[in-house]
């Protein structure tokens, strides 16, 4: 157990040394360094968990729901922090933020996405969580072995182990890994904040686009519509509307068309305006878990039809420079 959790102060002070140079890659690096960090810690919780329930199941029944334990045990990330938050280890404030700061780790380790304007201030974030993690996190037993080997990183903070006072010296360890998180700078609400604006202006920008310099000018709400009408066309449930409804498709266009008018489209006007607000909301939050969610949930929420209204956009700039070549001669 000590080798275990002298590892983790080994990974987070080498996470601390990446932060401090404050740049993308090295950004990068430091957030999955954290974030296995709490995955370890959130699977020897549970099977610290999982090692309650058999003794207790010796005594006729289970002390934690198996199906819990048994789910947390697995691959899944979610499985384990949910049954963290649970089983009492954390608050549902902090399950839903390593949650979504665990979702930036994957989409900059498998999807290449850089994140660049929030990685800094989103590792820190996750790195304080992670100190408040360990700090709630108080194994079952302590255990030592004289094959230990404790790194030089580790022994920064906890110095020689004494059997006696490894809680206070670990408890300690974690306090001052924080505070050096904490004296870092960053500002994860103003960063939340630009990120989305940025964002919200370039969608804004796509749907003038689209209803200003089409071959036929639209209005920004048939625009909205339009963009989902073309992507959702071509799918089976699609098909199965125009059919339930009595309408026999024959040529593409006319068939989109009729779409546009009678299918209850998700989003039925220019968002933009409800989407400022949300801005504005997020740029007043003082709590870092309430921001964060409110930048996931708008991110997430609004995918869809951010993703149909660049496509159309890309489309369509496509569509003018053809034009433009084919005036040309070329």
């Amino acid at each position: 157990m000590l080798q275990f959790l002298a590892d983790n102060i080994d990974q987070l002070d080498l996470a601390l040394d990446q932060l401090a140079v404050a740049e993308r890659n090295f950004d990068s690096f430091a957030l999955m360094l954290i974030d296995n960090v709490v995955e370890l810690t959130l699977h020897r919780y549970v099977q610290d968990k999982a090692g309650e329930n058999e003794m207790w199941g010796r005594l006729g029944k289970p002390k934690h729901d198996p199906k819990i334990i048994e789910r947390a045990l697995g691959q899944s990330f979610d499985a384990k922090i949910k049954a963290s938050c649970k089983l009492g280890l954390i608050n549902e404030s902090a399950c839903e933020s390593i949650l979504n700061l665990h979702s930036f780790r994957n989409t900059a380790y498998h999807k290449g996405l850089r994140h660049e304007k929030i990685l800094h201030s989103l590792a820190i974030f996750y790195f304080r969580n992670a100190c408040d993690l360990l700090k709630a996190y108080e194994p079952n037993w302590w255990s030592f072995s004289s094959k230990d080997k404790i790194s030089y990183r580790a022994l920064k903070y906890i110095g020689k182990h004494n059997i006696h006072n490894h809680v206070e010296i670990f408890k300690v360890a974690y306090a001052r890994l924080d505070d050096v998180a904490a004296s870092m700078s960053e500002n994860l609400v103003a960063d939340l904040s630009a990120d989305m604006k940025e964002t919200i202006d370039s969608i804004d920008d796509a749907i003038s686009f689209l209803a200003n310099d089409s071959p036929e000018k639209r209005s920004r709400d048939n625009v909205i519509v339009d963009s989902q009408a073309w992507p959702f066309g071509f799918t089976e449930e699609a098909r199965k509307f125009a059919k339930n409804n009595g309408y026999s498709v024959s040529h593409v266009g006319p068939y989109i068309e009729w779409l546009a008018k009678n299918y209850d489209w998700p989003i039925k006007k220019d968002p933009i305006p409800s989407w400022r607000s949300r801005l504005v909301k997020l740029s007043k939050e003082n709590d870092y878990h309430k921001a964060l969610k409110r930048y996931c949930d708008f991110m997430h929420q609004t995918e869809d039809i951010r993703s149909q209204l660049t496509e159309a956009a890309a489309q369509l700039d496509a569509y003018i420079q053809q034009q433009i070549d084919f005036a040309r001669g070329k």
